[in-house]
């Protein structure tokens, strides 16, 4: 007998009544492998005492799986309500027990819980479901409509199209619309909804094939199933322009009725249809600038006089109708965003968004990497990102970004020339890595990080590759070699940058604890200086060797390490410089923190150890010029637990707030003439750098006014200001 059904017959002879069961017992014993098993458990003693005592309710024997007569097996049996006896048995069991038999197993169970339950059981009343005919019958899709139930179910449609590109399915959005079952035969008298509805599935179908292709979408971005709706279904037309010709009709003759309300979404639906077939194009977008601008411009129109959806316009829509096309399971319910200020705003972003991937071309190596479609540090919708992947995949799009950006490290063009044999596939290889970066850059932020942990040992075979190519360069220019390693450093700078992100993406997915963010931050602090001590070395060389060799007998700044600084260091070095600052200060402040003012669990600062490990063993399949240990986080942090020294680590933490502050002035004068990215984050670190000086301060003060003042204080870490960087504030206990 296989070992599964042993340890079935075991338990059902523990579970059996003690009457009339001895002689099943006596043959089951020889079958036994573990003579402990005869004796119940202190659950089982429990369970069997309750089902005696007839205090405590009916107890049914479970019937025995034997067919009577010559009936088949299973021909007597239905279903019925074990809820009682369920009840009964939880009574008697304690936490982590099971009930398991031979014809009740762990599937069985699963199958109990779904079968019937409204919110599990997707058949469960399908006679409620909508159907078209009971929309017919009901009027619901009736051949006129008013124009202000038109422009709610104009605004509906928008609202789900949006939340189909949230991620879910567009049989539950946009095809829960009733029209959209037959728009053939039920749009036919409604020309105005008919012409939107035709430009809705171009934008849908040109939509779907952009995030097919670009492949930056995970289970949780999009469905990219149709459930075999036909996208290719039109009442008029399926081809843009003469949709966009019927369109223009319709506005005509609605605002020659001064009816704007539904023209200027009409309108609208033209352009944005224009703007995705443009995007989406093989120009990538040469036109669409034009018809997003009108778009936002037809928005805030739309936004004025739009009203929630009214009861006609919500009876038009009903996802039950496409319940059938579900795969049996529990249905992710979709919850239609009924106030239009919060859709329209949401169109607003996505329309800007859009704007942004028009001028991808255009942007730098560095821009692209943090992914410049995000607006308002809101993450993009999987069209958004879609788009941008395929404009960045353009071929040799990224070769001339990488050439670009290897020049800037002083890299010589010649060297392509003079030396090929190693510069080609090291170029090539960089190529396909850069495109995987874009690629993650465009993914959601947790797969990005996730996948992030995997890129660093093909960073680290480049570096190799790119030490042997600085070799040749060193061989073959010699003196004329402006920097002595522009392929390692410029490799290093990507790999740092990398890593950083990594990191400061914990932050923006909650996935750090309280009490180790100082040591995050310190992990930070350790690769921004690495960052900062190339570049400075990178700029130092361009500034010695841009006017010629007269200029190198000027003496120059130097940092804290006596490496030379370039003279006028640019806007990307001070706010890089800054940053290190502001992580330098949170760590020393909230290492100070971590004694008895943040509310972390013991257990937290007990396991560092093991979180340093989990949190930074990714990045040590990238060579550094030195691999920090928890050893040296320790001694960095041990000021912080002496009570004589508590004060100086709070002005050490002032300190580095100060230097920020110098730092972002220094800025400030260059930023009219950078990017509105780089004046954005001046910005935020600013608000970050005043908020945390005013933390420290009350800490200061608390601490000058002795230990039981401090006592009655906590202090609260909350990304306020900064999806990285946390702001510190004390407040009572």
């Amino acid at each position: 007998m296989p070992k599964d059904e042993e340890e079935d017959d075991d338990e059902e002879e523990n579970l059996a009544p003690e009457d009339g069961a001895g002689d099943a017992k006596q043959k089951k014993k020889p079958r036994k492998k573990k003579k402990k098993k005869s004796k119940p458990q202190d659950g089982d003693e429990v369970f069997e005492d309750i089902c005696a005592d007839p205090r405590n309710g009916l107890y049914w024997p479970a019937p025995e799986a034997v067919p009577v007569g010559d009936s088949p097996p299973g021909k007597d049996e239905e279903w019925v309500d074990i809820t009682t006896l369920c009840d009964l048995a939880v009574n008697g069991m304690n936490v982590g027990e099971m009930v398991e038999s031979s014809t009740f197993r762990l599937y069985d169970a699963m199958s109990a819980i779904e079968i019937m339950d409204p919110k599990m059981d997707t058949g469960f009343r399908s006679n409620e479901d909508m159907s078209l005919e009971k929309a017919l019958t009901s009027g619901l899709v009736g051949k006129v409509l008013e124009e202000k139930v038109l422009a709610g179910v104009i605004d509906h449609l928008l609202m789900y199209y949006l939340l189909w590109l949230d991620g879910h399915t567009i049989i539950q959005t946009c095809f829960s619309c009733l029209y959209l079952q037959d728009p053939k035969r039920l749009l036919a008298p409604l020309p105005e909804l008919a012409s939107f509805v035709d430009a809705l599935l171009i934008v849908c179908q040109h939509a779907q094939n952009a995030v097919t292709a670009a492949g930056v979408f995970d289970d949780e971005d999009f469905v990219p199933t149709m459930f075999g709706v036909d996208l290719q279904a039109c009442v008029f037309s399926s081809d843009p322009q003469k949709v966009s010709n019927r369109l223009r009709k319709e506005c005509d003759r609605l605002r020659a009725g001064k009816g704007d309300l539904v023209a200027c979404r009409l309108e609208f639906m033209e352009q944005y249809m224009l703007a995705v077939v443009s995007l989406t194009g093989p120009n990538k977008g040469e036109a669409a600038t034009a018809h997003l601008d009108k778009s936002l411009q037809l928005l805030q129109r739309m936004e004025a006089n739009a009203e929630p959806p009214s009861d006609e316009v919500l009876q038009r829509f009903d996802a039950s109708t496409n319940r059938k096309l579900l795969v049996p399971g529990p249905p992710r319910t979709v919850e239609p965003i009924k106030d239009p200020k919060v859709a329209f705003k949401m169109w607003t972003c996505h329309v800007q968004e859009l704007t942004a991937c028009t001028s991808l071309l255009d942007r730098s190596l560095n821009q692209l990497l943090q992914g410049v479609v995000v607006h308002k540090d809101e993450s993009p919708n999987v069209l958004v990102r879609s788009i941008a992947q395929l404009t960045v995949a353009a071929p040799g799009f990224v070769r001339r970004l990488l050439l670009e950006s290897l020049e800037t490290h002083l890299f010589p063009p010649e060297a392509l020339q003079h030396c090929k044999r190693l510069a080609d596939p090291f170029i090539n290889r960089c190529e396909s890595m850069f495109l995987h970066l874009m690629k993650l850059a465009h993914l959601n932020t947790t797969r990005r990080f996730r996948r992030l942990a995997h890129v660093f040992p093909d960073f680290n075979e480049l570096q190799h590759e790119a030490w042997r190519l600085d070799e040749a360069l060193k061989a073959t220019f010699a003196a004329n070699l402006r920097y002595n390693r522009p392929s390692w450093a410029w490799i290093q700078e990507f790999t740092l940058q990398a890593m950083v992100s990594k990191l400061l993406l914990g932050f923006q997915l909650e996935l750090y604890d309280e009490a180790e963010f100082h040591m995050i931050y310190w992990y930070v602090d350790y690769l921004l200086g690495l960052r900062i001590y190339n570049l400075n070395e990178v700029f130092h060389s361009k500034e010695a060797t841009a006017g010629g060799g007269k200029k190198k007998s000027h003496p120059r700044p130097k940092d804290a390490l006596g490496k030379l600084k370039p003279r006028n260091p640019p806007t990307s070095l001070l706010l890089l410089e800054a940053t290190q600052s502001l992580v330098r200060g949170l760590f020393r402040a909230l290492a100070f923190c971590c004694h008895g003012l943040l509310s972390s669990p013991p257990a937290v600062e007990a396991g560092l150890c093991q979180r340093f490990v989990l949190r930074f063993r990714s990045l040590e399949q990238f060579r550094l010029p030195h691999l920090p240990s928890f050893e040296d986080f320790k001694q960095s942090a041990v000021l912080a637990q002496d009570c004589a020294e508590r004060r100086s680590v709070l002005q050490a933490s002032q300190n580095s707030f100060l230097e920020a502050t110098q730092l972002l002035d220094r800025v400030q004068p260059a930023l009219k003439e950078e990017s509105a990215e780089c004046a954005g984050l001046a910005q935020s670190l600013r608000r970050v750098v005043v908020a945390n000086q005013l933390g420290v301060t009350q800490l200061l003060r608390c601490l000058d006014s002795g230990a039981e003042e401090l006592a009655r204080k906590r202090v609260t870490a909350e990304l306020v200001h900064h999806k990285q960087f946390v702001s510190l504030q004390v407040v009572d206990k």
